[in-house]
């Protein structure tokens, strides 16, 4: 089945690392799409389908890829560095200091 922008996803919002999964699988399945079109397009003009699943594709990396980013820079991440501040070294890990 086609992923649509909008569509439910599989995680809900008591599964905060499962809704940053099912965001990687919605980019991933965009780049196939344009991975496809490139190869199927050789250069040339796109029929009625593959440009309405390149608008989709084109739509997602410009809307919902810029948000996905913000999520992951703004909460994600933001919270392992303060857990990672707060907590002692580990001697497996070598600080990037």
């Amino acid at each position: 089945m086609p992923i649509q922008i909008g569509q439910r996803p599989d995680h809900g919002f008591t599964e905060p690392l499962g809704l940053l999964s099912d965001c990687h699988r919605r980019i991933e399945h965009f780049l196939d799409v344009l991975l496809a079109i490139d190869q199927d397009a050789h250069g040339g003009s796109l029929a009625a389908g593959p440009r309405v699943d390149l608008d989709a594709a084109v739509n997602y990396v410009g809307t919902a890829a810029p948000k996905h980013t913000a999520d992951e820079e703004e909460s994600r991440f933001a919270r392992l560095r303060a857990n990672t501040a707060a907590a002692p070294a580990s001697p497996a890990i070598p600080d990037a200091s």
